[in-house]
């Protein structure tokens, strides 16, 4: 299921650090939605900024095979070329992401910095190759995280939190409705006390009862709370 709700200081933010030639840092408990709310604002900068995403869990080699995939059109080798060294395919990913448009590079799943990692990093920002957005993990080092931001300044540090009720209320709303429960208002409160702003709970929740519901079972919706 991929929903996407409130978020709008967040969304102004990232727009304005990008905008403002600064890398972002997005940092946070998994399942708050960091790299959902990349993927909304590529959406809504559709046109002006190209964004590319990497799974920056795996080696640097695997990185770059990544990014020529979603590049491939921009990135041409000569034919009957010998095999493309690590150090080749960085230098034309560097060169291939200058035009047409500014790319933004999103660097997802950042658990751990090995030297390795962050000298690509490093490379990439010396070439002017990117826009970044770095999305770690709540296990990265306090050395690492510090590191990392050294290599991508300027950079802005965004924490991502729990949603606000409103928005909260809204999700869930939305998708009770996709899956057809039948919940009232008080229901899809107590759901919203329940899961406490925290995205990836409300997805479980929802999708939970909703196979239920498919099994032709009675749907379980969340106990109802006083506000007392």
């Amino acid at each position: 299921m991929k929903m996407f709700f409130g978020r709008q200081i967040e969304t102004k933010q990232l727009i304005a650090s990008l905008s403002s030639g600064r890398n972002v840092i997005l940092s946070g408990k998994y399942g708050m939605g960091r790299t959902s709310l990349v993927r909304h604002v590529g959406r809504i900068m559709q046109g002006k900024w190209k964004f590319l995403f990497a799974d920056f869990s795996k080696t640097p080699d695997q990185v770059c095979r990544e990014l020529e995939s979603q590049l491939k059109r921009e990135i041409i080798y000569k034919k009957k070329a010998e095999p493309v060294r690590y150090k080749s395919r960085r230098r034309r990913l560097a060169a291939a992401s200058k035009e047409p448009i500014p790319h933004v590079l999103v660097l997802d799943n950042i658990a751990k910095l090995t030297a390795q990692k962050l000298a690509l990093i490093r490379y990439w920002v010396m070439e002017g190759s990117f826009l970044f957005v770095a999305v770690t993990e709540t296990l990265i080092d306090e050395g690492e995280f510090l590191a990392l931001r050294l290599a991508l300044l300027p950079a802005d540090v965004m924490q991502i939190r729990r949603m606000q009720m409103k928005d909260s209320m809204e999700m869930i709303r939305a998708c009770a409705e996709r899956f057809k429960l039948s919940w009232t208002d008080q229901q899809l409160r107590a759901a919203a006390l329940v899961t406490r702003g925290y995205p990836l709970g409300i997805v479980d929740l929802i999708s939970g009862s909703g196979r239920t519901a498919g099994s032709h079972r009675r749907v379980a919706a969340p106990e109802e709370t006083s506000d007392e």
